[in-house]
């Protein structure tokens, strides 16, 4: 581990350093795997960054804070540049984290500049990676975690979300704006064309036939008796979205995710247009 030995060090943290700090350590609490890999998974990503956080360790060498960080370390094979605090007294440990608030991906975005519409990007993003990773079905498991990292890296790749979530956002009385956000910038690179008649007819259906893929998926949106699940809500956008495409009327927008006949989760085809929206 290098660095001067003082009670507050900058240093790099070898494999072999945690596993040291790890055996001096007197009082192992509770270890949660998943959260050893999701760190591990950062660090092996090459998403882990220098952040100021520290490893507190106590007067007795027992680690306070951090131990964590130190397994994933270990797991990962790769060192890390942290911050060590020794000699915390002991009956310390019951104030740390006590009051810490955790980013949101909005704060997150908000430090890389973005002003405006700031929770429909976040949103989005979070959709659209998993829309990428094709983990929609399972977004809940423990490995399909997105962190912050993740959508700000999203955003730099895919800035024209920031446009979607603004025409999103005028609909918010009509549907979700982050949701909308996902799928409208989804569908724009896809299908320009049938992604701004997604759009005008949800402002205004006036005119539009009641078994209009995108009429009926407006019913859905705003009928108050319907359970707006969001696996659901994704699924019907792409059925609407098909239909549209292929000029077919719709009596009735189902997705039927349950039961003998269940249906599989719809694959979007509405034909492919290789200018992207960045």
């Amino acid at each position: 581990m290098r660095g001067p030995s003082n009670p507050l060090t900058r240093v790099v943290i070898t494999p072999e350093d945690a596993s040291q700090l790890l055996e001096a350590n007197g009082s192992n609490r509770p270890l949660n795997e998943q959260h050893v890999k999701r760190i591990a998974r950062q660090i092996l990503d090459g998403k882990w960054r220098f952040n100021g956080d520290t490893i507190k360790i106590s007067s007795t060498n027992d680690i306070l804070d951090g131990q964590h960080r130190l397994w994933a370390i270990m797991e990962a094979k790769i060192p890390v540049e942290t911050i060590v605090v020794r000699g915390i007294e002991p009956d310390a440990f019951s104030t740390i984290d006590t009051i810490r608030k955790s980013r949101s991906g909005s704060d997150v975005l908000a430090l890389v500049g973005v002003s405006h519409h700031r929770s429909a990007i976040s949103t989005g993003l979070q959709w659209l990676i998993r829309w990428q990773r094709k983990t929609l079905e399972a977004y809940r498991a423990p490995q399909n975690r997105l962190e912050n990292s993740d959508i700000e890296q999203a955003f730099r790749d895919n800035p024209g979300i920031a446009r979607a979530a603004e025409r999103a956002t005028r609909l918010r009385g009509v549907f979700n704006p982050g949701l909308l956000t996902f799928f409208y910038f989804v569908l724009t690179n896809r299908n320009p064309d049938l992604a701004e008649r997604l759009m005008y007819t949800l402002e205004n259906p006036s005119g539009i036939g009641m078994d209009d893929p995108f009429f009926r998926l407006r019913a859905y949106f705003l009928n108050p008796n319907s359970r707006k699940d969001t696996l659901v809500s994704i699924a019907l956008m792409v059925k609407a979205a098909n239909a549209a495409h292929k000029k077919k009327d719709v009596k009735v927008l189902n997705w039927r995710n349950q039961g003998t006949f269940a249906e599989p989760f719809p694959t979007l085809d509405v034909g492919q247009y290789d200018t992207k929206v960045r």
